[in-house]
């Protein structure tokens, strides 16, 4: 049996890293210290599942978000196995760390938990809701409101879940994490090259512009209540600060990463590699400057790359 899946996204991995260039160290560090993270969390018998939960609910994350289960049906040979392998590959080099420590079973249970992941079917719009979103999110900022009307129920039911627990700690802050993940699901769609061109703006501007109005939504969203966590939860006032410059950084990134291999109305499903990677990243704030260096990084490139298409 050929894991053709795996060698798709093994070749999308490299090409992302072939062009990291300098950036690579911070990019090994970032995996070497989550590794470490990952061990010490499979030794603390009382914090053992929190990892498995994390990995499991990033790869049903991606399952759920999917674009390709049509492809991989059609074009591939077990397609459940395939799909099984990819998620089993993505967490191993974090997971294997627990046959190491007493609660080695932690990583058999994240298998069965995979094994059931494959199964999930991935999210299908049936149903246009908001329709007069435009009327408070301008229409330039069309993956806004198209993302929005896709995933309402998931938008506003880790939203409420936040609020309703800003009073507890690291809590909110899980769920915001993943909020932030639905966020940048609306960056792999690319836009028609008319939107692109309109407005007649430099790449660099147009790029800023969309990083602008992403940095604005974060923060108008996250801030009430994370101002609530700190003042309950005083102790947690750099934690809070820390995280909303992160999810600030991984938003940032998403959107470079998007114009750096942008092609017009294209479904972009290879960014959910180094996307999945950097998020896992930035569940953890002291991450802080990974996706912040990755961003001005493939904001470069992304410049050089719409060059071609706004005839700058």
């Amino acid at each position: 049996m050929t894991f053709t899946l795996l060698y798709i996204r093994l070749r999308q991995l490299q090409r992302e890293v072939n062009g990291l260039g300098i950036y690579l160290i911070f990019f090994i560090g970032a995996c070497i210290f989550l590794q470490y993270y990952f061990y010490r969390q499979f030794s603390n018998e009382k914090q053992a599942w929190y990892p498995v939960l994390l990995l499991a609910i990033v790869c049903l994350f991606i399952q759920y978000k999917r674009k390709d289960k049509s492809f991989i049906y059609k074009h591939l040979a077990y397609p459940y196995l395939q799909e099984f392998a990819e998620y089993a590959a993505l967490t191993l080099p974090f997971a294997i760390s627990s046959v190491f420590t007493k609660n080695w079973y932690c990583y058999p249970v994240l298998l069965v938990l995979l094994g059931i992941i494959p199964l999930v079917k991935p999210m299908a719009a049936k149903h246009t809701y908001f329709k007069n979103l435009s009327s408070f999110i301008p229409a330039v900022n069309v993956e806004w409101i198209s993302g929005i009307r896709k995933n309402m129920i998931p938008v506003i039911s880790l939203y409420l879940v936040a609020a309703c627990t800003c009073w507890l700690h690291i809590v909110p802050l899980f769920f915001l994490w993943m909020l932030t993940m639905v966020f940048c699901s609306f960056q792999l769609e690319s836009e028609p090259l008319q939107m692109l061109r309109e407005g007649n703006y430099p790449a660099g501007i147009y790029i800023m512009r969309k990083m602008k109005t992403a940095v604005m939504y974060i923060v108008m969203l996250y801030a009430p209540l994370l101002v609530i966590n700190a003042v309950i939860n005083s102790n947690d006032m750099l934690l809070d600060i820390l995280f909303i410059f992160a999810q600030v950084s991984i938003i940032c990134f998403t959107i470079c990463l998007k114009y750096a291999v942008y092609k017009p109305g294209r479904i972009l499903t290879g960014n959910n590699i180094p996307l999945a990677i950097v998020s896992m990243g930035s569940a953890i704030p002291y991450f802080l400057p990974v996706p912040a260096l990755l961003s001005v990084s493939y904001f470069y490139k992304a410049s050089k790359h719409l060059k071609q298409y706004l005839d700058d």
